[in-house]
């Protein structure tokens, strides 16, 4: 390690303690309620007034749930929501220390994207999605380079993931990219599935209420109010056409009455109902936010990933160049990538990245693997640490102001 890269990496770990004690402060100030927050809130005061069947019935995240309700026996609502992502974050953190080994720079590397996403933090099912997600494409990964693969952890992870939350449907193109992995290296693992699918067995009885009543799994829905006749679907492409006018601000949404209004004055085919026919609605306009939504999701990736998303990028093009072929540890920054591409395509509206939280964390495993195992320059390295100094003191200072 060169003078220069020893300076940066002790200057990054300052600036990491001053970031995190900042979001820390702000966090602990965060009110009640922000953002879907309140949705989890009203599903724990449903439980309590009408019990788990009608709850279920009327669609919650279960395991989320199952976490946090507990939790509402000593603690407020929201602050038993809040531990649960809080917990779980420590644990995946716990298991990363204990399963992957990294590096001490890996970890203030981690704090880094915790603070700056902060929704780890929010009383939502965010944290326990995502870190389960985290948990079996980190298997995955494991697989591939060290030929160690816990199916039990990996599996009942994924399952998790899946009950949690409906979103998991749309990394369904890279879970099938891992499953494929896991078929390619079957002869060197042993594979065991009586734990993953006692799991699964014991969620889909909790899951017989919903199934019974709507025949679906049970999620948390935002759902409209009883008084209009329009979903989720129908205002997020209306959003994005507002937006489009200048009639709303990015990130936005029109009100479920101003959607209704617009539907009852246009008629029933004046919006798709769902994602799906969203896609293929409007052809030109889809292809024309699918191109706008991958610049903006890759320019703002960069306030979360620094330096490292230069190589998501180029790497595997130089890879496939050079090589003709692409290797198994291409992918992670292959899963980047398309999970990029899917998001932007199939969200005609704002594209979130907290969506993305399960790919980018795995995408500092991947970075730290090579920076840990000499793979790269020590150039690239020492850049990429004075970039992350950069994004650290700008968002430590950016946060600070909002604590004042």
């Amino acid at each position: 390690m060169d003078r220069l890269e020893y300076a940066f990496k002790r200057i990054f770990i300052v600036g990491i303690l001053f970031y995190v004690v900042c979001t820390a402060i702000y966090i602990i100030n965060i009110p009640v309620g922000r953002g879907d927050e309140q949705l989890f809130i009203n599903d724990l005061s449903l439980i309590d007034t009408d019990g788990w069947l009608v709850a279920i019935k009327k669609s919650i995240s279960i395991p989320y749930m199952l976490l946090a309700y507990p939790l509402t026996l000593v603690f407020k609502k929201h602050i038993a929501l809040r531990l649960v992502s809080l917990l779980v974050t420590i644990m995946v953190g716990i298991y990363f220390w204990k399963r992957n080994k990294p590096s001490f720079f890996f970890f203030a590397a981690i704090l880094f994207y915790l603070c700056t996403t902060i929704f780890f933090f929010y009383g939502t099912n965010d944290a326990l999605y995502s870190m389960s997600l985290i948990i079996f494409f980190n298997e995955v990964f494991q697989l591939y380079k060290n030929n160690t693969f816990n199916s039990n952890v990996a599996f009942v992870a994924l399952a998790t993931a899946f009950f949690t939350r409906a979103l998991t449907i749309i990394y369904f193109p890279i879970i099938l990219l891992a499953f494929f992995i896991i078929f390619k290296h079957k002869n060197k693992i042993k594979l065991k599935f009586l734990y993953p699918l006692l799991f699964v067995f014991a969620l889909l009885c909790f899951n017989l209420p919903s199934l019974k009543e709507k025949g679906t799994l049970s999620y948390d829905l935002k759902a409209p109010p009883e008084s209009v006749n329009v979903n989720w679907a129908q205002r997020q492409y209306l959003a994005q056409l507002l937006v489009n006018k200048g009639d709303l601000k990015k990130g936005k949404h029109p009100t479920w009455l101003d959607t209704q209004t617009y539907v009852d004055i246009n008629g029933e085919e004046s919006l798709p109902k769902s994602i799906l026919e969203s896609l293929v609605f409007d052809l030109s306009l889809t292809i024309n936010e699918f191109f706008k939504d991958v610049s903006f999701a890759t320019l703002s990736s960069f306030r979360q990933l620094g330096f490292i998303l230069v190589l998501i990028i180029f790497l595997p093009l130089v890879r496939l160049i050079k090589k003709r072929s692409i290797d198994y540890n291409m992918f992670i920054p292959v899963s980047v990538i398309i999970m990029l591409f899917v998001f932007s395509l199939i969200i005609i509206s704002n594209v979130e990245l907290r969506w993305l939280a399960p790919v980018f964390m795995m995408a500092f495993v991947w970075y730290f693997d090579l920076e840990e195992s000499r793979a790269i320059s020590r150039k690239f390295i020492t850049i990429n640490y004075l970039v992350f100094i950069a994004l650290t003191f700008y968002g430590g200072l950016k946060m600070f102001n909002k604590i004042l």
